[in-house]
């Protein structure tokens, strides 16, 4: 069975959110209930104590249901007996109450009292939850909720079954057993008086019990609704009624309340009962005849008890109604002995009801109370309900009527005791209270003013009411008495509440229904008053007779009848029915009209305002030509001083000697309040309120600063008055903006004299006025705090408890909307202002009591609009002050403050109704503060209210969201269930954005992911599963909450993202979040093994079908989520409004904010939208400017126009939103997949498959006609790192093997795709490439994933494997099917190439346009990547059909003529000049992929294009002549890297395409070669001699490896062309003859070209350039030996020496040192690849100590983590050491081929007849010990077949030893 809560939950969800239940909801619901159908029998029965589960307490160890034994300490014994004890509860309930509340809170290190408390808590909390979910449920049967009428049928079967069973009467024994003073009630003598409610916070216990006595006296109320009360019920009922009345006036509002709910209980049984006409609901009382009579004795029998008498007055006139309309019943159907007693019974309790006026019990004490008002607005509008029909039923009946009848007679027969004005004076000047008091004594008149009431409180009562109008008609005829007249006229009034009451009223009124009551009468007395006041004064000067007071009350009762009809009449009806409107402000000027009266007369005015504009100006001119005037501004005379002026009779006078002696003021209230209607339809508001600094002078002198310190008969009219001066000061602050100049005026008059400043009063500003006020804390500040500084707990009291409390309640949120409006301004005016004014939190740092004050209200529930503002204020005042926190904390408010916010947050995630505006939602507010106030300095109030330590480092806290209440845990409570997302959509967004950011954030990111990591959240990464991969709302239905899931998915995954990138996985929690997290994202179980095994053996995708089994993967069901097509964001206004010559585009396009005067603002997600409220400002002022030029109609359709036109502009935010949203949850998804294949793969099985759908998906949403172009960036951008992965992915460890051993056959198994696979990937590509929608930055980022596709397809096997160690391996290991094996992976390569080139060369023509578009017209990072596709499309061009059409389009050409045109500039450091040079590198590389790629063919059409008289003519060469003076090697400092890297760009490109086009000088004829070719090259090198030299005379000991590529490549260059050139002008030959003596010296051995503080990796590569070097150098020497027949000598000569112009030519003892090393680096690098591939062979013997040397020796540390098993770094191990072997095996080979090109020399000049042999014969001392160790190589550790090299070795040895 669910709990409580989940009970509760379920049936809110179902029944009150705010569309219908969907099946879910429905099936659980009827589940829910059903499951509790038992507990609601026996509502809230528990097993009492009992001995033996006493002693099992007292044994210490307790048995509970479904789970261990549980063991107790001495605490938990006493805590657990206390609980017995003093709730009456069993014992071992008692212990499952302790384990529940430890579960909740964590009892761990509590107070035993504390302990207690909380689970006392809990139990209470329990209950509550059942007594709402009962309540909720009766609720939903009896009022019309608009749900499913089927539903409610079954829910309503289901609650008629337990009523059946005994359930109301268990409402009634609770609701009498919950008041006494035991422990089943609230509490025995020496129970605890307190508990700890939800949020920590102590509550009476007794308060507790009372609530929940409440909620159960509603649902008895409810209950009479869905089965009809038995007798016994309604006796049951009756005594409960008679107790709880006996208390209710001598205890708090519930107790009254509760009594109110027992009153209408009955009074609702006998009206139902009585008027059933349901077949299925017969009347239970009325065929009881025996009840009749014995509840009739009952109820008539004598009270005693005052406070009780009035509560059975109440019932005895329900049971009187019911009586009669039984009576009626039983007539029409016969006529028995019985009808008589019956009739007589009901004879009797009529005539005891009207003589004790129950009426006036039911107006002055029920309806008119505070707990009445305060009740639940859905039992008071069926209290209402009722009593309507209890009153209809009352007027309506014969019998009735004819006692009403009597009672109307009686009441006209009275006198009316007309009072005279001196004694009206003395007692008081509001006729209401007195009046009432007066005449409530008349039954009649008490059922005038009790009709009145009811329908004042439901207006919508009155529609279709006849009997109602029938009862009207009979009451208004011949009233003879004031008091009849004025009761009468309040009816009036109260049916004039509807449009359809005030036309019936106004006609009433209008005709001759009624003789003596019309409006001619009220505008007759009106001007006769006036007329009689005037001829007073023309004859008697100022002596004016008295008003009389009848007539002052009727005229004030006319007045309240003409506002109500004028207030709702139809608006275009209503303009016609008062055409002179002047005699109601006749009276307004004379002294001897009542105060009370001259109210009545303006609240009757300001109705009028709103008629039509022209009446509001007409309303002006009459206030100032007939009411009292403000005078506020004293003269001033010569000299500065004030002049006295003669005392007039004005509003001040009034105020201050009229009404504060009487201590009444309606006329300063409606004086007020109809000024600030006035002012608020004004629109002209140019002159900023100078027009009315009289009126705000005088609210803020006269009325509103003495107001604390006048006396008050009634507290109302105290607050009417505050309330009034608050919305004048509300509404200057609103209405007026304030200007620069009026900032500057303002400083200026500051610092004349105050009597200069009196008399400019008619050019002060009302608002800068009030700002002063605000920002030098002076009157209107104090008073306004003074209301603040009430506190919250004083408001809530006085909201409940008096009448007056709501206007208190409305003088405190005006009071803090109008401090939220001054702090939006004293910033900007006190950089002026300073230091006589400051800004607003300056002064209320004054005093911290204000602060806190002000931060309390947050508590204040009864009204969000306070709770928002307190909110607001903590947002601003924490922005502000720094010390903020350390305040509340000194003033101990924090704690409260804390549970404040969190109770707060919590009541809002509870709501079943969602907040259409979210700038008003206080959840959404919290959020908000708490998320901007991460940032700021610790600690901070974010800090605070989540609980992190604020009095230690705020990094070192340990949250405990459940030891502490706080925003922290309902935040986690419910993001962990997202319940409600249709209202809570916004706050679960904004509480992931929150987490996230605290996450992010460097001081709270490691408590909180500490948190969010342990088994109970682990991120929240369950929602992967559920909430993230459910369908989003239709954009038709509810897109706010489309666009908010969108953004609460998209922090989700940023937040799962953010654990997987930053998590500390030797923490086990973070572990095993991560692990949870890609288990859930990629739908498989991720290993508690680090290593990620991999279960493939050969192409993954290969066996697709394997995987088919396998669930979808989450983030791909993530990507079908956010894949939509996106709704319209084009500003393409409607062309509604350029019909009427008004252009919105100007508007629309201006980007100024509407802080700045423009019409957009950004929202708390940072979209910048469309501001309605400014946009439909900037319309009118348009529509004011050229309203002129039409008519009424044209004026109409225009207005049409504009409402149409904002539609759309409300349309466009919301797919704005949406979009953004869309994008936002992208972002999220490629968060988390980047992060997850990138950081967190090797967690993960089957990878290559999960890389494979992953880029599928990317590239095929990226191709989608719905996919935007930025959504195609981001996914472009996943799709990139995917390919990247799966290039690694490839050659790691392969998986699914149990044994630790590694093998070759590892080696060849690689996880690279199939070719299927890969086409579907270029397919995918070319689509998103070609497609429409695109741009140059997408398809920067498409060309540069084509690319990285290429470079996967390049090798299938291992590329640091060579061939020759593999097959090597494979014939020592004698795997005949592995050989195989390696054939097919190089048939697979080679078909996969030809299928790339096939799919190319389809879409070929499109492709290429498009990408030779981007190389010739895009930026030069576009240029540069277009380039390089270019040459990935001729490395597949096997068909010459893609040089085909590069030469076809001019591309060629085009790329050098752009190297040509290249011209070296001062600013070729810039970003731009950078750029420029890297397009043309990737120029260059382009050119010399056509000649490498297509040979002979390709050098030749560069060369018949003039590459090389292009290359000489660009400026790019030149790059190394400019920076040659700073080229000095690496002691050049930071420059050096700068100009190293531009000569690396340009210079070594070049070289290689000349070096590439010289091959054609060795494969052409000579004669070919000497006219062109050569000459060409010569040509050039001529050309750049310099660089050619200067590069020649680098020092190749101390280069670095471009350095040895740039030699290395001029010596090649030279070595092909220079044999060729007559005379060494230039200089070259010297050059490399020198160089060739540095390395060819016998001192030089291998260690002097390396480093031994360079990697090994890089020694390797330094060798073999320089190896490669000398093997240059010794092809040139061949060249001349063979060219130009040049012949060596043996050694120098002396004289060479001596002579500097000679040439130091090479000599053979030179080449045989050069011999010499290249047999020492021979013997070590096949001895080191021996040693090498033994090793290899023998890895699975190592240890990993051994194994983890070789790894980091190899510098491969961090391919490995503490978490890989021996197996992977085997494997790691063994590629690094083939790698290795295949270098040297590469060295091998060159330099065997460089000791032959030596040996050959050497054999040349042996076999040369003009060689000298004894000067031969001379080396052989030398060369034998070379020639032998040369004969000493083995194959088995060269690796090479040596029979040649060893022949021409003995050759050399033979001729030697013949010489």
């Amino acid at each position: 069975m669910v709990s409580p809560r989940e009970l509760l939950s379920t049936i809110e969800a179902a029944l009150l959110g705010p569309s219908p239940p969907t099946p879910t909801q429905r099936i659980e619901l009827m589940h829910a209930i059903r499951s509790y159908i038992p507990a609601l029998k026996s509502f809230l029965s528990y097993p009492g104590p009992s001995a033996s589960d006493r002693a099992q307490v007292e044994s210490k160890e307790v048995r509970l249901k479904d789970l261990p034994p549980i063991l107790l300490d001495d605490t938990d014994v006493q805590i657990a007996l206390k609980l017995s004890d003093d709730l009456n509860l069993n014992e071992i309930e008692c212990v499952r109450l302790l384990v529940s509340a430890n579960k909740e809170w964590v009892l761990f290190g509590r107070e035993p009292l504390e302990m207690f408390r909380l689970a006392a808590c809990l139990w209470y909390m329990e209950r509550r939850d059942l007594i709402t979910s009962l309540y909720t449920v009766f609720r939903a049967v009896v009022l019309d909720q608009g749900l499913d009428a089927d539903l409610v049928a079954v829910i309503q079967k289901h609650l008629e079954d337990i009523l059946n069973s005994g359930l109301r009467q268990r409402l009634i024994m609770l609701i009498k057993e919950l008041n006494r003073e035991e422990a089943a009630g609230f509490g025995g003598p020496n129970a605890e008086r307190y508990v700890l409610d939800f949020r920590g916070a102590i509550v009476e216990r007794q308060a507790v019990v009372s609530r929940e006595r409440l909620s159960l006296s509603h649902c008895l109320v409810l209950s009479a609704l869905v089965v009809r009360m038995t007798p016994k019920d309604v006796k049951d009922v009756f005594v409960t009624l008679k107790d709880c009345a006996a208390d209710a006036n001598s205890r708090s509002t519930i107790h009254l309340q509760i009594a109110f709910s027992l009153l209408f209980t009955l009074v609702i049984t006998f009206i139902s009962d009585a008027l059933s006409t349901v077949p299925d609901k017969p009347s239970v009382l009325s065929n009881d005849p025996s009840f009749k009579h014995e509840f009739h004795d009952l109820v008539m029998a004598t009270v005693n008890d005052p406070n009780v008498e009035g509560f059975i007055d109440g019932v005895r006139f329900a049971w009187a109604v019911h009586l009669m309309i039984e009576q009626e019943r039983s007539t029409s159907r016969e006529v028995s002995g019985a009808l008589s007693r019956d009739l007589a019974s009901t004879y009797l309790c009529l005539e005891h009801v009207c003589s004790h006026n129950v009426f006036k019990f039911f107006l002055s004490g029920v309806l008119q109370t505070a707990a009445y008002q305060n009740d639940d607005e859905d039992m008071v509008y069926m209290y209402n309900g009722y009593l309507h029909k209890m009153m209809m039923c009352f007027l309506s009946h014969p019998l009735s009527r004819d006692k009403v009848k009597e009672m109307k007679e009686k009441a006209m027969s009275a006198l009316s005791p007309y009072v005279s004005s001196e004694l009206g004076d003395n007692i008081s000047d509001s006729f209401d209270n007195k009046q009432v008091a007066r005449m409530s004594c008349q039954p009649f008149v008490s059922l005038l003013y009790l009709v009145s009431e009811i329908y004042q409180k439901e207006p919508e009562l009155l529609y279709g009411n006849e009997e109602l109008w029938t009862f009207i008609h009979f009451a208004g005829e011949d009233h003879t008495n004031i008091d009849t007249l004025v009761a009468f006229l309040t009816l009036l009034s109260t049916l004039a509440s509807t449009e359809e009451g005030a036309s019936k009223v106004f006609e009433l009124l209008q005709g001759k229904m009624f003789r003596s009551i019309g409006w001619s009468t009220l505008f007759d007395c009106l001007s006769i008053y006036d007329n009689t006041f005037k001829q007073a004064l023309q004859t008697s000067g100022n002596l004016l007779p008295d008003f009389q007071e009848g007539d002052a009350q009727a005229l004030v009762a006319y007045l309240n009848v003409l506002k109500k009809v004028v207030e709702n009449g139809n608006p275009s009806e209503r303009k016609g029915w008062f055409p002179d409107i002047e005699p109601l402000f006749k009276l307004l000027g004379y002294e001897n009209v009542p105060p009370y009266l001259k109210g009545a007369l303006r609240s009757a005015i300001a109705a009028f305002i709103k008629v039509s504009p022209t009446l509001k100006d007409t309303i002006w001119n009459y206030l100032e030509q007939y009411d009292l005037p403000v005078v506020v501004s004293p003269s001033v005379g010569s000299g500065g001083q004030l002049m006295s002026t003669q005392q007039v009779y004005d509003m001040r006078f009034e105020l201050n000697e009229v009404e504060s002696r009487r201590e009444r003021y309606p006329s300063t209230i409606s004086f007020l309040n109809l000024l600030n209607a006035l002012i608020a339809e004004e629109k002209d508001v140019r002159d900023r309120g100078r027009r009315f600094v009289g009126i705000f002078k005088f609210v803020c002198d006269h009325v509103f600063g003495p107001f604390p310190q006048r006396a008050y008969i009634d507290p109302n009219e105290k607050w009417q008055l505050v309330v009034a001066c608050l919305q004048h000061f509300q509404m200057v602050l609103k209405m007026y903006d304030i200007r620069d100049e009026d900032v500057e005026t303002a400083v200026d008059m500051s610092q004349s004299s105050d009597v200069m400043h009196t008399s400019s009063l008619e050019t002060q500003l009302p608002a800068l006025e009030l700002l002063k006020d605000f920002m030098s804390g002076k009157i209107v500040f104090r008073n306004i705090m003074s209301i603040i500084l009430l506190g919250v707990d004083t408001i809530i009291c006085e909201r409940t408890s008096q009448t007056y409390g709501q206007l208190l309640e409305n003088a405190v949120k005006l009071s803090l909307e109008i401090l939220i409006l001054v702090v939006e301004k004293d910033v900007f005016l006190a950089d002026f202002w300073r230091p006589l004014y400051q800004p607003l939190d300056i002064i209320l740092s004054q005093d911290q009591d204000q602060i806190i004050a002000l931060l309390e209200y947050v508590r204040y529930d009864f009204l969000p609009q306070i709770q928002q503002c307190s909110i607001k204020i903590m947002s601003i005042l924490s922005s502000r002050m720094v010390g903020l926190v350390q305040l509340m904390l000194k003033s101990n408010a924090a704690k409260h403050l804390i549970e404040d916010y969190a109770t707060c947050l919590e009541s809002r995630f509870d709501e079943c109704q969602s907040i259409e505006n979210t700038k008003d939602d206080p959840g959404v507010l919290i959020l908000q503060l708490l998320i901007d106030n991460i940032s700021r300095s610790a600690p901070n109030i974010t800090h605070l209210l989540l609980r992190f330590d604020v009095d230690s480092p705020v990094e070192r806290t340990v949250l405990q969201p459940k030891v502490h209440y706080s925003c922290l845990k309902v935040i986690l409570d419910n993001l962990e269930n997202l319940l409600k997302p249709d209202i809570n959509g916004l706050l679960h967004e904004f509480g992931f954005q929150l987490l996230y950011e605290l996450c992010l954030d460097p001081l709270t990111g490691g408590p909180t992911m500490d948190l969010l990591s342990t088994k109970k959240y682990q991120f929240f990464s369950k929602h992967l599963e559920t909430i993230c991969v459910s369908p989003l709302p239709k954009r038709s239905h509810n897109q706010s909450l489309r666009t908010s899931m969108l953004h609460e998915r998209a922090w989700l995954l940023k937040l799962l993202a953010l654990e997987l990138h930053a998590a500390d996985m030797s923490v086990s929690t973070h572990r095993e979040a991560c692990l949870s997290i890609l288990s859930l994202s990629f739908s498989q179980f991720a290993g508690d093994n680090y290593k990620g095994p991999d279960l493939s053996q050969t192409s993954e995708v290969d066996s697709i079908d394997m995987h088919r089994t396998m669930k979808k993967n989450k983030v791909l069901e993530l990507l079908d989520v956010v894949q939509f097509r996106s709704p319209d964001i084009a500003i393409q206004c409607p062309q509604l409004l350029p019909t009427f010559s008004i252009d919105v585009n100007d508007i629309l396009k201006n980007s100024a904010t509407s802080e700045m005067g423009g019409v957009y603002y950004f929202s708390d997600r940072g979209d910048r939208l469309l501001d309605l409220d400014a946009l439909h400002e900037k319309l009118w002022q348009i529509c004011t400017q050229v309203s002129s030029h039409f008519n009424e109609v044209e004026m109409s359709e225009l207005r049409t126009s504009i409402q149409q036109f904002l539609r759309w502009a409300w349309r466009y935010n919301k797919n704005l939103e949406e979009q953004a949203a869309q994008l936002h949850m992208l972002t999220g998804w490629s968060h988390i997949v980047e992060v997850s294949i990138s950081k967190r793969m090797p967690l993960l099985e089957y990878r290559s498959q999960i890389l494979f759908e992953l880029l599928g998906a990317s590239l095929s949403a990226a191709a989608s006609p719905d996919c935007t172009l930025r959504m195609a960036v981001i996914l472009s951008n996943v799709a990139l790192t995917c390919m990247a992965k799966l290039r690694d992915e490839r050659f790691l460890c392969p998986g699914g093997v149990d044994s630790d051993s590694v093998t070759c056959l590892d080696i060849i198994s690689v996880k690279q795709l199939s070719n299927g696979a890969c086409h579907s990937i270029l397919y995918k590509l070319m689509m998103a490439i070609l497609k429409n929608e695109s741009s140059e930055t997408l398809r920067r980022r498409q060309y540069a994933l084509l690319l990285s596709y290429f470079q996967y397809c390049r090798s299938i096997l291992n590329p640091d494997v060579p061939a020759s160690v593999l097959r090597y391996l494979l014939h020592e290991e004698h795997d005949e099917d592995d050989e195989l094996n390696l054939q097919k992976i190089g048939k697979e390569q080679a078909e996969l190439e030809r299928a790339n080139f096939s799919i190319i060369k389809k879409e070929a023509q499109a492709i290429i346009d498009l990408v030779t578009k981007d190389a010739m017209q895009g930026s030069e990072v576009g240029k540069a990547l277009s380039f390089y596709v270019l040459d990935a499309f001729l490395s597949v061009d096997h068909e010459m059909f893609f040089l085909n059409q590069l030469q076809s389009r001019g591309i060629l050409r085009s790329c050098l003529m752009d190297i040509s045109n290249f011209s070296c500039k001062d600013t070729w450091c810039s970003l731009e000049s950078m750029q420029r040079i890297n397009t043309l590198e990737a120029q260059l590389s382009l050119l010399l992929r056509v000649s490498h790629n297509y040979g002979k063919h390709g050098a030749q059409i560069l060369l018949s294009m003039c590459t090389l008289e292009h290359l000489g003519s660009s400026g790019a060469v030149f790059l190394q002549i400019k920076g040659s003076s700073r080229w000095v090697g690496p002691a050049a400092g930071k420059d050096l890297a700068g100009e190293s890297d531009k000569q690396r760009l340009l210079v070594t490109p070049i070289l290689r395409l000349v070096s590439s086009l010289t091959s054609l000088v060795e494969s052409s004829d000579y004669l070919e070669v000497k006219n062109k070719i050569v000459r060409e090259v010569l040509d050039f090198v001529k050309g750049y001699q310099s660089i050619f030299d200067q590069i020649l005379r680098e020092d190749v000991l101390v280069a670095e490896e471009l350095t040895l590529e740039r030699i290395n490549l001029v010596v090649s260059i030279l070595s092909k062309v220079w044999p060729y050139v007559e005379n060494d002008e230039h200089g070259f030959v010297q050059g490399l003859f020198a160089m060739m003596r540095v390395l060819f010296s016998f001192d030089s051995v291998s260690s002097s070209f390396v480093k031994p503080s360079d990697p090994l990796e890089s020694q390797r590569k330094t060798e073999f350039l320089i190896f490669q070097l000398c093997f240059s150098l010794s092809s040139y020497l061949y060249s001349l030996m063979k060219r130009k027949l040049m012949r060596f000598s043996v050694m120098d000569r002396p004289r060479e020496l001596g002579d500097p112009g000679t040439q130091q030519q090479p000599t053979l003892y030179l080449l045989l040192g050069l011999l010499n090393l290249v047999t020492t680096s021979l013997e070590r690098a096949g001895e080191e690849k021996f040693l090498l591939l033994n090793k290899i062979q023998d890895i699975n013997e190592l240890s990993r100590q051994e194994v983890d040397e070789i790894i980091s020796l190899c510098m491969k540390q961090d391919c490995i983590s503490p978490y890989d098993n021996i197996r992977k770094r085997r494997y790691i191990a063994m590629i690094e050491m083939c790698r290795m072997a295949g270098n040297r095996d590469q060295l091998i080979t060159l330099l065997l081929q460089l000791a032959e090109l030596v040996l050959n020399i050497l054999l040349f000049h042996l076999q040369d007849d003009k060689s000298d042999l004894q000067d031969l014969s001379s080396l052989s001392g030398s060369l034998h010990p070379v020639v032998e160790r040369l004969e000493q190589l083995k194959k088995d550790k060269i690796g090479r077949d040596l029979k040649f090299f060893h022949r021409s070795v003995r050759l050399l040895k033979e001729m030697f030893s013949s010489a």
